[in-house]
């Protein structure tokens, strides 16, 4: 199945959404940007995909947004304007990304930059190549840090750090990203897609409604004080019991047996 820019691939129960326009760094323009969100929204639908891999083709996960459209606006006239219209389905990816109740896998084969840096950290996990590196390139525009940049860094950095991030725009490298935190794992370019399909195979065949509901609860807790959030936690956990999973990972427990989760 293709989109604008984006092929959509299926491997089992696996989606795996590849950026295309390799020969633009897969630069997010508005093309790409839509394609992504109706391809996120189509599997995000199918009952069969338990987890979403993306990556992008070439030598670049994505380079971020389209610079020459920002040059062309500007000698229009109506910088703000294409602003606005390129920012509305990457700010609708980087919501529908953390409200996904699917796990989603970024597999970061080259430069992450800018929103591309985003586009991977709104993921839930990171296999990044060694010779990944990822930059929060906005400030080299005068722009802050969009795609949720400014709200992703400063809910996991110290101040200090998210602001050097942020500010300074410096290349990181994928193993820098692990030791901060934001990449799982960070394996050879060849082993890449092996590694993300692995990854992402792994939690196909766990309880996937169990992931929707942690990811809802972790989004929750950025905007509940401690106690409110033990109240939902402790609502989700009752309701969780009624569910086929929970009755199969009760009964592989204690029959010391391999679950074989339905996401159900």
């Amino acid at each position: 199945m293709e989109h604008a820019a984006v092929a959509l691939t299926v491997q089992g129960n696996v989606a795996v959404l590849t950026l295309t326009a390799g020969e633009k760094f897969n630069a997010l323009d508005v093309e790409t940007g839509r394609g992504l969100l109706e391809a996120l929204r189509s599997v995000g639908e199918r009952e069969d995909i338990r987890a979403v891999v993306i990556t992008g083709a070439g030598k670049a996960f994505s380079a971020g947004g389209d610079v020459k459209g920002m040059l062309k606006s500007i000698e229009d006239g109506v910088p703000d304007a294409f602003m606005d219209t390129l920012t509305k389905s990457l700010y609708a990816i980087a919501l529908l990304l953390r409200e996904m109740p699917k796990p989603v896998i970024a597999a970061v084969n080259g430069v992450a930059v800018g929103a591309g840096m985003n586009l991977a950290l709104s993921c839930d996990f990171i296999i990044a190549a060694e010779g990944a590196q990822f930059s929060q390139g906005f400030i080299k525009l005068a722009l802050i840090p969009g795609f949720g940049g400014t709200h992703l860094l400063i809910h996991h950095l110290p101040w200090q750090k998210a602001t050097e991030i942020a500010m300074l725009g410096e290349m990181i490298s994928a193993q820098e990203m692990k030791d901060l935190g934001f990449v799982n794992r960070v394996v050879s370019g060849e082993k890449l897609g092996e590694a993300a399909m692995e990854f992402a195979r792994r939690l196909a065949e766990g309880p996937t409604l169990s992931f929707a509901r942690t990811k809802r609860l972790f989004l929750d807790a950025l905007n509940l004080s401690f106690e409110e959030h033990l109240v939902r936690e402790r609502k989700v956990q009752v309701e969780s019991t009624l569910t086929r999973d929970y009755e199969i990972g009760v009964r592989a427990m204690v029959d010391h047996s391999a679950p074989k989760f339905t996401g159900q």
